[in-house]
This record gives C-alpha cells, structure tokens and sequence, in this order.
C-alpha cells in the first residue's frame, strides 16, 4: 500500500507541474532537437563537454567586430508569471573569457531570445519584454540581478553593499556556480522574485508587479565584449519547473 500511496503522490505532482531538467549530455550538434535553438550573430557556437554528468559549452566568436552573441535557448516558450503559479529556475554554470572584465553573460528566463538579448557594450539586457536572470556586464566583475517587465526595470549589482549576505559575487573564474530565481506569488498582482547563489538568498525583489507578463523561455548565454575576443560559458545542468 505505502508504494502504491507513493506512485499516486508522484503522479499528481507531474499533472500539478510542468517544466524541465537537463544534464547536458546530449548535444552532437549545434542545434539538438526541438528543445533547443543556438541564437547567434556570427559563428556562435554550443558544444557538448566530456565531463562526468555532462555539460555543453556556449562560446561567443573571435570576431574583430566585438558584440557578438552566443545563447543556448530552450523552447518552447512555456513559463508565465501568474497568480498561485510559483516557479523555480536553477543552473549550474561556470565561465571563462579571454580578456579580464570584457564577458557579457545572461542565465535566466526571457521572451522572445534574440541576438542583443545582451545589449551591446556593456548595458545589460533589453529593455523590453518579461526577463528574470542573473547578468553580467563587459567592464566589471560581478554578477548583476534582473526582473523586467515592459519597459519597467529592474537592475542590482551583487556588490558586497547590495547582496544580502554582504559578499560581492563575481560573475567569472574557474569555480562553478550555482544559480537560482524563485518567483513566489503573494496575491493577484504581486510576487516575490528571490536569487540564489551556490543556495545563499543574495538578493530579493519585494512585491514585484506581474500583471502583463508574457511567455518566457530558459536561455543560458555570452556576448563578448572586446575585438577578436571569447566568452565561454559551461552549463552543467539546468532545470526550471512551474506550478501547472
């Protein structure tokens, strides 16, 4: 009977949920299946890693024009903010760069991923649509956290006065990092947005305003940020779930 009780649980928590997980280890080519699209300018590309457990790199062109991006985009896109509808993204990611301080990353959900997601020399995401990410920026070290809707945004810097653990977290080096927004809806309108690093609370958005969202989709992605540069960003794995 516990094992039947079990089955029963487990079976209406995927009909009360929707969403996805990944451990990065099937790529072949640049484009995989269905699930998946390379967003790229010019000669971006998504390769998968020998690694235990699996992980793909997302690498950006040496190109002499600088600004060229390179996102790993899942589709379809399946996640709205919404009323009793919590959710919560997570990857795990590492990134490198050629040039210190010249990498722009983006890990997050957004609408409509497109090149200059990443807006070009070091502004940040668009200005446009419903985004929740951590970002970083050409021209400094740390990781910045992101909500927008519409033209409404939302901008913070983890520097040691901002994060809630009073720690300033880079956004590049040789350790992996693990990342994670839950958005927490509190009534009709409003939301917590909470950010996580390596599973520390660093910043929170209180009674972010949901109403007007769109449909958004888990992206994990670079544009570099100087001439003949590289950004690589490693995903582990990655996952993001969604009350039904």
């Amino acid at each position: 009977m516990p094992a039947l009780v079990t089955l029963r649980n487990s079976a209406n928590m995927m009909r009360n949920t929707h969403g996805f997980e990944d451990d990065m280890q099937g790529f072949i080519t640049a484009i995989v299946t269905d699930a998946y699209t390379l967003v790229t300018a010019v000669n971006g590309s998504v390769s998968i890693a020998d690694a235990v457990g699996g992980r793909v790199n997302i690498k950006s062109a040496a190109d002499t024009a600088g600004n060229e991006d390179a996102y790993l985009v899942r589709e379809p896109e399946a996640f709205l903010f919404a009323a009793n509808k919590p959710l919560i993204f997570e990857a795990y990611v590492q990134a490198t760069e050629d040039d210190t301080n010249q990498n722009n990353l983006f890990v997050g959900l957004t609408n409509a991923a497109a090149v200059d997601l990443l807006v070009n020399d070091g502004a940040g995401p668009k200005t446009s649509g419903t985004t929740v990410a951590f970002f970083k920026k050409d021209g400094g070290l740390n990781w910045w956290v992101h909500a927008s809707l519409s033209t409404l945004q939302t901008s913070v810097e983890l520097t040691a006065a901002n994060s809630l653990d009073k720690t300033v977290h880079v956004g590049s080096g040789s350790a992996y990092q693990l990342l994670r927004i839950e958005f927490a809806p509190k009534n009709s309108t409003q939301a917590d947005l909470l950010y996580y690093i390596d599973d520390v609370l660093v910043y929170k958005i209180t009674d972010y305003v949901f109403t007007s969202a769109t449909e958004m989709q888990a992206v994990c992605g670079t544009k570099d940020g100087d001439s003949a540069d590289e950004v690589t960003i490693t995903l582990d794995f990655w996952w993001c779930y969604q009350t039904r």
